[in-house]
């Protein structure tokens, strides 16, 4: 979850006047706006309307129909002609998603609200809440940067380019993001407040994770194997279901079962050797599947049960501004390696009982094929 804007201690330092040479952009914010043009649009294109309507129009609607149907992807195509209309890069709108998305955000105990939008090298945005879960301690909540990054590997992104975030990544979500491929390239955007102006123009930051986290540890630092793959990249843990061939199993759980499995066989577990999956069910029948993710500092991993509550909430509106609205979740099934290292059905009831308490809890072994 973001942090507080950057103080001025910080923007003094040398390393920030590095960022602000590298690049500073602005974008619009407020019910008046100026539309930014790029310096090398020809005079006569530059004289021409930019884009017809209030562009910020199209952003809402971008983020409406991403979170109300799109499952909180806005596709490359919408990305592509969203930023032709307006003369722009696709990073550059990264902010203007940031703070459409953010209104959706689920901090019953905070009431911060986060939100967090991620450009992928296959042009899609993939955006990102805080999410709080009441009655929990605070670790239990998931961050904006963490929902954005889930939110990309449940739709087969494989590199994300850069995250624009409500205000500076906390260390908890920058120590997460470094499990990428090539993290420390990949480019941060935060507000600048030092060079907003008032309501109509805010001033953005672009520097490059690395800066952000200096001295970083990460994956290698505990598998010392660069051909290992990292989050986001094609995994299989060849796990399968250790079963007692007698029992009858109905074909719907058996079905639940088996994607639980699948969300097992490519969880992240580099460190632990833990993998694990689950599925849950609502009342209706809807789905959320969900995978561990792991982390080289441990802490910031999510499990399987927090990723899947996001995809509750990305694909089936789960959850409200209260933290609530979790009752509707009637099952879940978990799937993990008896005696690993790391098991997650303690945890995962711990926390369906607080938000769920009528959701039952099924655990499948799995083992190594």
């Amino acid at each position: 979850m973001p942090m507080a804007p950057v103080t001025s201690v910080w923007t003094s330092s040398p390393a920030y006047a590095r960022h602000k040479a590298w690049k500073t952009r602005g974008d619009v914010v407020g019910s008046k706006q100026k539309i930014p043009t790029r310096l090398s649009v020809p005079s006569a294109a530059a004289d021409a309307p930019v884009v017809p309507v209030d562009p910020c129009e199209f952003v809402r609607e971008a983020v409406e129909r991403a979170t109300g149907s799109d499952y909180f992807v806005i596709s490359e195509t919408v990305v592509k002609t969203l930023a032709s209309t307006r003369g722009l890069d696709p990073i550059d709108l990264l902010p203007e998603f940031v703070r459409e998305a953010q209104k959706l955000a689920i901090p019953p105990t905070s009431k911060f609200h986060v939100g967090a939008a991620a450009l992928g090298s296959t042009g899609a945005v993939y955006l990102g809440v805080n999410v709080e879960l009441p009655g929990l301690p605070l670790n239990a909540s998931i961050h904006a940067e963490q929902f954005a990054v889930v939110t990309a590997m449940r739709h087969g992104e494989t590199k994300l380019i850069a995250v624009a975030t409500t205000a500076a990544p906390c260390g908890h979500c920058r120590q997460f993001m470094n499990e990428l491929r090539d993290a420390s390239k990949m480019r941060i955007i935060i507000p600048d407040d030092s060079r907003s102006n008032g309501m109509s123009i805010r001033s953005h930051l672009v520097m490059p994770l690395c800066d952000l986290l200096p001295h970083s540890f990460g994956p290698l630092d505990l598998t010392h194997d660069n051909s290992l793959p990292l989050l986001l990249e094609k995994r299989n843990n060849g796990l399968r279901v250790v079963m007692d061939q007698t029992e009858k199993i109905l074909p719907d759980v058996e079905t639940q079962i088996q994607l639980a499995l699948r969300e097992a066989n490519v969880s992240y577990a580099p460190y632990s050797e833990s993998p694990a999956g689950l599925v849950l069910v609502t009342k209706s029948g809807d789905v959320f599947p969900g995978r561990a993710v792991e982390s080289a500092a441990y802490n910031p991993t999510m499990s399987p049960l927090h990723v899947a509550l996001c995809a509750a909430v990305a694909m089936g509106n789960l959850g409200n501004k209260n933290g609530g609205g979790w009752g509707e979740i009637e099952k879940c099934i978990l799937v993990e390696i008896a005696n690993a290292p790391v098991q997650y059905c303690d945890t995962v009831k711990l926390i369906l009982k607080t938000i769920a308490p009528h959701g039952e809890v099924t655990v499948v072994s799995a083992s190594r094929e």
